[in-house]
């Protein structure tokens, strides 16, 4: 009685009446604090470093995926860039950004559960004794909470979310080469090189360009090849193929059978 009156008075709340706190931020005081969290507190005391740090992390990617994009064709590409390309290099495929949300989307989703069992240690240990689904998903194991990396698991988690968007921006740079390669992709064009009035003979791919080169491929002789912008004086695109019209059939009006007026 003594202690139950005491609790009362001090206003303390029973574990089971705790609200549960489901954030999906990360946690960033204490001794939970990871390199992670301490970035993710600069960048809200800071928002434009939210963009800034966006927009260079997608140009790296941008340039990892080129690379293994023209390696397909034996283009050493970083031999063609200048400095104001490195900082494009991520803006000329919308994949790349799907694949930057979809990793911190990935991010997010996977680190939470070792979110929610640091902040309602209580509550978790309630549903990992309640179904074999809840102790799954709040893995004890070391395997499971990144204690065998030696790292916070927030910072291993980023870590690996990282490596994953690496893995998947090469394979799908050379997934598009090779469908290019193969003749199932690319955009087909003709050179007219500049003091020349006809195009070259044969249609190229068009693979990409840099501030000062332009990337071609060249399916009959299988070879690619980086052209100066200054030599080139004309890329034309082939024509469109023109749709069918189906001839229209008039149907013969009949005759009128009203008498003539007098």
């Amino acid at each position: 009685m003594g202690n139950r009156d005491e609790g009362s008075i001090h206003g303390d709340v029973p574990a089971e009446q705790t609200p549960t706190d489901w954030s999906l931020l990360p946690v960033t005081h204490g001794n939970e604090d990871s390199m992670v969290a301490v970035i993710w507190r600069l960048l809200r005391q800071e928002p434009a470093l939210m963009v800034s740090g966006g927009y260079v992390f997608l140009s790296v990617l941008g340039l990892w995926s080129s690379y293994f994009f023209y390696f397909k064709f034996r283009l050493s590409i970083l031999d063609y860039l200048q400095v104001s390309d490195f900082l494009v290099a991520g803006l000329r495929d919308p994949a790349y950004v799907l694949i930057l949300l979809l990793g911190a989307l990935l991010a997010v989703l996977l680190g939470w559960p070792e979110r929610l069992r640091r902040r309602n240690p209580a509550k978790v240990a309630r549903l990992r004794a309640r179904h074999w689904g809840w102790r799954m998903l709040f893995s004890e194991s070391p395997w499971m909470n990144w204690e065998f990396s030696g790292l916070r698991p927030l910072t291993g988690m980023c870590i690996a979310v990282v490596c994953f968007m690496a893995f998947g921006a090469a394979l799908y740079a050379l997934s598009s080469a090779e469908k290019i390669r193969d003749g199932r992709g690319g955009t087909p064009v003709q050179v007219v090189l500049g003091g020349d009035a006809a195009a070259l003979p044969g249609t190229a791919k068009l693979l990409g360009s840099s501030s000062a080169f332009v990337f071609l491929w060249w399916p009959e002789q299988r070879r690619a090849e980086a052209v100066p912008i200054s030599a080139i004086r004309r890329l034309q695109s082939l024509p469109l193929p023109v749709k069918p019209v189906a001839p229209r059939t008039v149907t013969p009006s009949r005759p009128s059978t009203a008498p003539a007026a007098r």
